[in-house]
């Protein structure tokens, strides 16, 4: 059963079909006109509009011929005339009138028609126009606009007129030369066929400012493929000429690094399938040349016109369309034409010189880089230039062209054309509708897409560009390091200068995946354009010294000079990067997330390319300047001038990562680095990690991964040859085997370990660099007994060479300096072993300080410089340690630790006794032994060789505990041997106490008494000494008692009998003398 309101509906219209009256819907048409040009808010709309209808019919050139009065000058205020205006020109001129023409096919039957409807747009589907209205605006600036056109000498004219609120147009012949005539312009050679609109003002208004028109003029033939040329005359004076010449066009090539274009990853379709790039030459760019010329004054003929010329590149794709039938039927039904079966996509890519012969781009070696035709910075422009300057677009103030530009943006510096299906005024692209919706968003994706090839194609060409003009860079880096050089000498002849510590905050961690890193900059990049950005960026393009900063050493070792002006490649790039730095497109947003969706999806896997300092890369693979680290070699870091002109290239779209720890490591590990460099390294590392919060873990690591090599000390110059010389053989060091540096209290020029920093290296590296406790788990102050430890194996201590007596010395003083200065010296001495039987020391011959090396003597072999030798003049012949030793600090206490004699050996003196005829008078000998300084070992052989001549006795020679010292008393004993001793005046007491230490005895000892007392007490009475035996006896009991000397020892004797006894024999009366023991 139908709904009632179905049946309703049926219902009333069959009754009104069969009785009801038939009338036309009427239109006022001055209300709907005005209503459409209410749409058409832009400036400049009916130039927009007429450029556009030029370029459809094909023509090459349009004229603007206006007409101005100083009449009536006040201006009058209405919305119609907006239209037209530009600007309020200072003048008080006024236009009366304008006609426009442009030498395109002339009208045809039908268009003449579709002039006089309205709505009805250009049915073919690959013309712009849909809605047929955008010729009305006309009567934004005039009332009863004048269209004149046809072969020449055969015009047909259409009049519009009103009727009250009707608009009416009445066709005829035009008079012949009609618009030459009403231009009163004179040129007898121009034969073209001329379409021309003569545009009477409604209402008169100012002359628009020539520099916004010509800006405005220059941006409609951004895209036209037709139209190229557009010339402004004011009162049949030309004002303005603007000129677009093709240079060339050619074939996007592949890039080297990609395979691309053979579909091996790229997508080329949108998403939904509606559209395909072509392949081959169906993607081209194109390279042409803007050139502007404007009269400088305006109210003066005569004067002179100025130009200026910027060149721009394009790229173009035909698209193929696969669009749904449920689709395309409803695009019909709205633009009342068909979807094109193929369509062409334009993008503006840059406008600068790219000229590689333009000397004006050339690097200059000499004086400050700055981008006049790109940023104009703080020089004055020329109106002209103005004008050209505007034809590139600023980072996301690129526009959509839907034939000509609108007042959509696509959120990046890069124009785009394509045929989108607007809204009525063209200033908008339509997503209301569904089936455009789909439509447009699915070109624009496709036209994103188009923006990544072209993008790839570009940044290619400027990579091969890099590696042609690679010798021409490193020329000129060798020449600025050798004027850096000269400087540096300079400065430090005249002054030395330390830096200021200057600290900045660390940025975010870095990270180590690169599939997410891509997946996260390129999908990140779509998400961005969605969400917006707050950030401000540097428009113009910056020179080197503005992103310096302050000149301090800190400030340099983190953000290192580069001052290399920007090459052509480098500039090409940054324009090019530049215009990728995205902005949220406006009004719509939806454009510029369409657009990046598209410039995602073509190579998902590929982050975009980047110029680095080492030529184009993937933005994965390189690498931003990060706190200094970009100074010590690491492959495809972006220069810092580069990045900071496209930060949001850098970071958002093509994802690159800055410089890590990580990196600088593998670097490192890659390399050998200059001493200039090392030096800058270590004064690097410190700064940085007071900023680089946690990057101290790291120093370990970093200090193996660094090799190095150290200038060339000392050497001599080679002499030139005839012969080729043989390369010199450089000498690479680890950094890890550096495990000390010298602090300031140790001496200079002495050898140093190879575990150490040499002197000329510390210096120029600096002590407070080394002292920093950023290095305390790198190295420390070196400990004395280290380097103790190396010297004694050094040549110039084991093999005693001439050339380096200077150093042998120098070592000698500073370990003897060493060795007083400490409390515990037995420890040190062994260290000093492996030299004690080395030839080192310095020795005195003849009595001079001898410098060859006959002249080095083990220490034993030595003598003090102050030892009294004379005793021994004609013995043999003795070495003493140098003179100069002990004025240079050695001292006697390091020499004799050291086993330098401060007297001569006992063999020597025992050996020579017959020599020096101490066998018969000891005194000289014990007078020198007594002054000598005599070891253990001496006082031990002196204790127990035989070398003493005892008195009335030359058969031998004794030890000294042989002998006694003389004492009457002793002369009883018959085993006592007197020390012979030729003096009247005695022994001193010295020599008594030294030959008593020696052994030399004073009283005999108990056995030796008690034996001879046995032996004499057994003799008979009449063979006995009697009073030798009692003087002896007497001797002994002066000995006894509590403190005698024997008293302890008598003890063992008490059995002996020694002592005289008288018995008397009871019986007999008899008296016996007899020896009784004291004990019987």
């Amino acid at each position: 059963m139908a709904p009632a309101s179905t049946s309703a509906y049926e219902n009333v219209r069959a009754a009104i079909a069969d009785k009801g009256s038939d009338a036309r819907v009427e239109v006022n048409q001055r209300a709907l006109i005005d209503k459409i040009l209410a749409r058409y808010a832009s400036a400049g709309a009916v130039y927009r509009e007429l450029l556009q209808n030029s370029n459809d019919a094909e023509a090459t050139t349009a004229e603007i011929i206006i007409s101005t009065s100083k009449e009536n000058s006040t201006p009058l205020h209405n919305t119609a005339s907006s239209s037209a205006s530009i600007n309020i020109n200072s003048s008080k001129e006024t236009v009366t009138q304008v006609i426009y023409r442009n030498n395109g096919h002339p009208f045809r039957p039908q268009d003449w028609a579709r002039l006089r409807k309205i709505a009805e747009g250009n049915p073919d589907e690959t013309k712009v126009g849909a809605f047929g209205v955008g010729a009305y605006t006309m009567f934004s600036i005039c009332e009863e606009p004048l269209v004149v056109s046809g072969k020449r000498g055969e015009e047909e004219a259409m009049a519009f007129f009103w009727k009250g609120d009707g608009l009416w147009t009445k066709t005829g012949k035009a008079p012949p030369g009609i618009v030459n005539i009403s231009a009163t312009l004179s040129n007898e050679k121009d034969e073209n066929n001329w379409t021309s609109f003569i545009l009477p003002s409604r209402d008169p208004y100012p002359l628009p400012d020539l520099v916004e028109f010509g800006q405005f003029l220059t941006a409609a033939l951004t895209f036209t493929q037709c139209l190229a040329n557009i010339k402004v005359y004011v009162n049949q004076t030309l004002q303005l000429d603007i000129n677009k010449t093709i240079l060339e066009s050619h074939t996007i090539a592949t890039p080297k690094a990609s395979s691309w274009w053979k579909n091996d990853g790229a997508l080329i379709s949108s998403s939904t399938g509606m559209f395909v790039l072509g392949k081959g030459s169906d993607l081209t760019q194109t390279s042409v040349q803007m050139t502007v010329s404007l009269r400088k004054d305006v109210s003066n003929p005569d004067s002179a016109m100025e130009t200026s010329t910027v060149r721009a590149r394009y790229a173009s794709a035909m698209v193929k369309t696969k669009i749904p039938p449920d689709v395309e039927k409803r695009i019909i039904r709205v633009t009342k034409k068909n979807p094109p079966k193929e369509l062409t996509v334009q993008i503006f890519l840059d406008a600068a010189n790219h000229d590689e012969d333009d000397e004006s781009l050339t690097i200059k070696r000499n004086t400050k880089f700055n981008l006049n035709k790109l940023a104009n910075i703080g020089t004055k422009q020329s109106m002209a230039s103005k004008i050209t300057d505007s034809f590139s677009p600023t980072p996301g103030s690129g526009r959509i062209f839907i034939g000509f530009r609108t007042s959509q943006t696509t959120g990046f510096g890069v124009h785009l054309a394509a045929p989108l299906m607007p809204t009525v005024e063209r200033e908008a692209i339509d997503f209301v509708d569904p089936a455009l919706r789909e439509f447009n968003s699915s070109l624009l994706e496709v036209a994103g897409i188009l923006m990544r090839l072209a993008l790839e194609h570009e940044m290619n060409r400027i990579g091969m560009l890099w590696e042609e003009n690679a010798e021409e860079r490193k020329q000129w880096e060798i020449s600025r390091e050798e004027e850096k050089r000269k400087q540096k000498e300079k400065d430090e002849s005249n002054t030395k200068s330390g830096g200021n510590a200057a600290a900045a905050s660390s940025g975010a961690k870095d990270t180590d995946n690169d599939n997410d890193s891509i997946a996260g900059s390129l999908f990140g990049f779509a998400s961005y354009m969605a969400r917006g950005f707050k950030s401000t960026v540097v428009e113009a393009i910056k020179t080197v010294p503005e992103i310096l900063g302050e000149d301090d050493e800190t400030t340099e070792l983190l953000n290192p000079r580069d001052d290399r002006p920007l090459s052509m490649e480098e500039r090409d790039a940054i324009v090019l990067m530049k215009a990728f730095c995205a902005r949220p497109s406006t009004p719509d947003d939806l454009v510029g997330q369409y657009l990046a969706k598209g410039f995602s999806r073509c190579l998902p896997s590929q982050t975009p390319p980047v110029l680095t300092m080492d030529g184009v890369v993937r933005g994965k693979d390189a690498r931003l300047c990060h706190h200094g680290l970009e100074a010590f070699g690491v492959p495809n870091v972006v220069r810092r001038v580069v990045h900071e002109n496209a930060k949001e290239y850098h970071s958002m779209v093509a994802g690159c990562p800055r410089l890590n720890i990580n990196d600088l490591i593998m670097s490192l590990r890659e390399q050998v680095l200059e001493e200039a460099m090392l030096i800058r390294f270590l004064k690097w590392w410190p700064k940085f990690c007071r900023i680089d919060n946690g990057v101290e873990r790291f120093g370990i690591r970093l200090k193996e991964a660094v090799r190095y090599q150290t200038n060339s000390e000392n050497a001599s110059p080679k002499k030139q040859t005839e012969k080729e010389e043989e390369p010199e053989v450089v000498q690479v060091n680890r950094l890890e085997s550096i495990l000390y540096y010298t602090d300031r209290k140790f001496p200079d020029g002495l050898p140093l370990p190879e575990t150490t920093f040499s002197p000329s290296l510390q210096k120029r590296i600096g002590q407070r660099t080394l002292e920093n406790n950023f290095y305390r788990d790198w190295w420390s102050v070196l400990p004395f007994e280290i380097w103790t430890s190396f010297i004694v194996y050094h040549s110039c201590m084991t093999k005693g060479l001439y050339p380096e007596n200077t150093i042998r010395r120098m070592s000698i003083v500073a370990i003897s300096k060493h060795f007083d200065s400490l409390e515990r010296k037995g420890r040190y001495l062994e260290l000093l072993a492996p030299i004690k039987d080395s030839p080192f020391l310095p020795c005195d011959t003849d009595g001079t300080d001898s410098n060859t090396t006959t002249a080095l003597k083990c220490p034993s072999e030595l003598y003090l410089a102050s030892s009294d030798l004379s005793a021994f003049e004609g013995c043999g012949d003795f070495h003493k340690v140098a003179k100069s030793l002990t004025k240079e600090g050695v001292s006697e206490e390091f020499l004799l630790a050291m086993g330098v004699r401060k007297t001569i050996s006992m063999d020597f003196l025992f050996g020579h006794l017959d020599t020096l005829k101490w066998n018969e008078n000891p005194k000289p000998l014990i007078n020198y032994l007594l002054n000598a300084d005599l070891s253990r070992q001496d006082l031990l052989k002196l204790r127990s060789t035989c070398y003493l001549p005892a008195e009335n006795d030359r058969s031998s020679l004794y030890a000294p505990s042989d002998l006694y010292l003389k004492n009457d008393e002793l002369k009883i004993f018959p085993f006592v041997k007197f020390l012979q001793w030729n003096s009247s005046e005695g022994m001193p007491s010295a020599h008594r106490e030294f030959l008593i230490k020696l052994g030399l005895r004073v009283d005999p000892p108990l056995s030796s008494i008690m034996t001879f007392m046995e032996r004499e007490s057994s003799k008979t009475a009449e063979a006995r000494d009697h009073e030798t035996h009692g003087a002896a006896l007497r001797y002994l009991t002066s000995r006894l008692g509590p403190s005698g000397l024997y008293e302890s020892d008598f003890k063992h004797y008490r059995h002996f009998k020694f002592l005289p006894c008288i018995r008397q024999d009871l019986e007999t009366g008899e008296v016996v003398n007899e020896m009784q023991s004291p004990s019987a």
